[in-house]
């Protein structure tokens, strides 16, 4: 295990950035909790309960933006880590939400706290919509879901701003089309930003964000957690998630989307866990 004592540190005093990897600036280190290096990438050690706390004590602060990564975005990352490896090692916040990724830190002597996108997501939203009527109003952007999810959005959150704006197909291999979602986002008003389109597009918009000089806000990169807050897709049954097998009661419910996904590319994890494994008990 990681000692507590070096727990703020750990990005830049371990040495163990990958090839294409970047370590964040100063100002990013000294503005983000605490994480570990697991799998080549920074995880962070606050709950759930700790990571609300923090956004909201930021959303008005410096432009940031916060990614979950699962078993599919770290095989996706390590299929590219010149490209996406920076991206996630840039954000204010990177959670872990996986079982799966979970299980492996803990084979590996680390401990972390999982913090589900679909489960911060709800929560979030109904610890920042109390009250907020008696105060201005908190701007939600919502990148990616069709306009219905708008009136479900302010139906159940009847406090909050909401505003949706569908995104394109094709965004992952397009970036002329991130580009434009990435613009149209810094040109809204928001003081959090939902983007839903999936790994790496959101993660490389979220990122484009501050390159076009997103001054204010914080993004999360949640993928398809609004569609369970909306209740358009249902989460798998506890006892199934708490077997690691909510990949695959995803699967037997969509399984020409999610195939490839959790058949082919998430499994490639355990390659990478191997690999980086080995690489540091030599």
């Amino acid at each position: 295990m990681i000692e507590p004592s070096t727990l703020t540190r750990v990005d830049v005093d371990n040495g163990a950035v990958p090839a294409g990897g970047k370590l964040p600036s100063r100002a990013q280190r000294e503005a983000r909790p605490p994480h570990i290096e697991f799998l080549g990438l920074p995880f962070c050690l606050l709950t759930q309960t700790d990571v609300i706390r923090f956004i909201l004590d930021h959303v008005n602060g410096p432009y940031g933006y916060v990614v979950t990564p699962n078993a599919y975005h770290v095989a996706t990352v390590h299929n590219d880590p010149a490209g996406l490896m920076p991206v996630y090692r840039g954000a204010r916040l990177s959670l872990c939400d996986s079982r799966i990724l979970r299980a492996l830190a803990k084979i590996d002597g680390r401990s972390l706290p999982l913090v589900t996108g679909s489960d911060l997501v709800a929560a979030l939203l109904a610890a920042w919509g109390a009250g907020a009527a008696a105060n201005a109003p908190r701007r939600l952007l919502v990148v990616g879901p069709s306009r219905a999810a708008e009136t479900a959005l302010r139906g159940a959150y009847p406090d909050l701003a909401v505003e949706v704006m569908p995104a394109p197909h094709g965004l992952a291999g397009d970036a002329e089309l991130r580009d434009s979602v990435a613009r149209a986002c810094v040109e809204r008003p928001w003081d959090i930003l939902l983007l839903c389109v999936g790994c790496p597009a959101q993660e490389l918009i979220a990122q484009r964000i501050a390159a076009l000089g997103r001054t204010t806000g914080i993004a999360l990169c949640v993928g398809a957690a609004i569609d369970f807050v909306i209740g358009t897709s249902t989460r798998a049954p506890l006892w199934v998630q708490k077997l690691s097998l909510e990949w695959a009661y995803r699967l037997v419910r969509e399984p020409r989307r999610l195939w490839r996904r959790y058949l082919v590319e998430s499994p490639k994890i355990l390659r990478v866990f191997l690999a980086t494994r080995g690489a540091r008990h030599h």
